[in-house]
């Protein structure tokens, strides 16, 4: 019988080269190895300068992200002043896939991330979003197109223009818990890794 989920041939070096793409590229804003305080003010800043300060997602980061910090550190079990350094980080994300409950930070953050992509709120991320707030985070938009279109089709296999709130949930699962390098959701952070390598 086949497997229907073929595991990577190294599993924890695959799952980790994708939990430090997202510590390198969406929390440390400074790439200075750690991820701060300073680090989410920057990205409320950038967003505030992009969007406008009177933008509902400029809002949502201002209101959403001192309560994310708040919550990643409570999990880590250091202060709101402290650090995170990878090393905590990749401890966090073992935590959180090995959880029964989705821990109280990422379930913020992933319900920040989609609010940010839904830039037009109409409750979808088209590829013009996905696009622009991955540039946000330094990925060119030919890769994240690319990416795009890995990962947003039906279950024909058809690409669609836009997907929901529920496949995001579900892609994003899959790009911190899956260990199947042929998982769609590897794509959903602007990159593909198989294996232990990141194409």
């Amino acid at each position: 019988m086949t497997d229907m989920h073929p595991k990577a041939a190294n599993p924890k070096e695959f799952l980790e080269s994708k939990w430090k793409h997202a510590f390198t590229t969406f929390f440390d804003l400074d790439r200075n190895g750690l991820i701060e305080w300073k680090d989410f003010k920057d990205l409320i800043e950038v967003i505030g300068e992009v969007r406008g300060r009177r933008s509902d997602v400029f809002m949502t980061a201002r209101l959403c992200l001192p309560d994310i910090w708040q919550k990643m550190t409570e999990a880590i079990g250091k202060e709101e002043e402290d650090i995170i350094t990878l090393s905590d980080w990749i401890q966090l994300c073992e935590s959180s896939r090995k959880s029964v409950r989705e821990p109280a930070w990422q379930k913020a953050y992933v319900e920040y991330m989609f609010k940010l992509l839904d830039e037009s709120g109409d409750h979808l991320v088209d590829q013009a979003e996905y696009v622009q707030v991955l540039g946000y985070f330094g990925v060119n938009r030919k890769d994240s197109s690319h990416c795009f279109d890995q990962f947003a089709f039906n279950h024909q296999g058809q690409l669609i223009h836009a997907i929901d709130k529920k496949k995001f949930h579900v892609l994003w699962k899959q790009f911190f818990h899956s260990e199947d390098p042929s998982s769609p959701g590897n794509w959903l952070l602007g990159k593909k890794f198989k294996n232990e390598k990141i194409l």
